[in-house]
């Protein structure tokens, strides 16, 4: 709730945490009491040197009555003016915090968004990774068996040699044409 300090050196609008405050810090509330008791002092001290109670007069002139209410209705402007500053500055209070909430919200759903990407991004990557190792993998085990066909090639080669030598040697042997 929007109020205006009741300190008459502050006056500025201020939202109270409870419908009885009146002040909108500590030391207006001082501040305001130190005024209210010098002004019921000088007033106490004034009315005993006198000698009389002191009791508002009425106007002597129609000039003082016309000034007078001239200064009651400017009272009264000024009044509703704070009024009216007060209510909207409660309106613009309600206004920002619902531009607030919304901007609110709007932030929490882009975080959301991200933090969605950013974890279908992360699970596309450990799937890549996985492909990635298990490509790896495989081709390791191709090399491995190329080796050992290749180990397997070369010793089948050595074993046509030697046969390649052993029918050379036996056809010389048997007296057939040479090669």
């Amino acid at each position: 709730m929007v109020k205006p300090c009741e300190n008459e050196e502050c006056g500025k609008p201020f939202i109270a945490k409870r419908r009885d405050t009146r002040f909108c810090s500590a030391s207006c509330r001082a501040r305001a009491h130190t005024l209210k008791s010098r002004r019921e002092y000088l007033l106490a001290r004034a009315g005993v040197a006198a000698g009389v109670e002191v009791v508002p007069t009425t106007p002597a002139t129609p000039a003082t009555a016309r000034l007078e209410r001239r200064v009651r209705g400017l009272e009264a402007a000024i009044e509703a003016a704070r009024v009216e500053a007060v209510r909207g500055l409660g309106e613009l209070a309600t206004e920002l915090r619902v531009g607030r909430d919304q901007a609110a919200e709007a932030v929490a759903e882009l975080s959301a968004r991200v933090d969605t990407e950013v974890a279908a991004q992360a699970r596309r990557a450990r799937a890549a990774a996985t492909e990635g190792r298990r490509r790896d993998q495989r081709l390791r085990e191709v090399e491995a068996q190329l080796l050992r066909v290749t180990t397997v090639l070369a010793g089948l080669e050595q074993k046509l040699v030697a046969l390649e030598q052993a029918v050379a040697m036996a056809t010389a042997r048997l007296g057939g044409p040479r090669r």
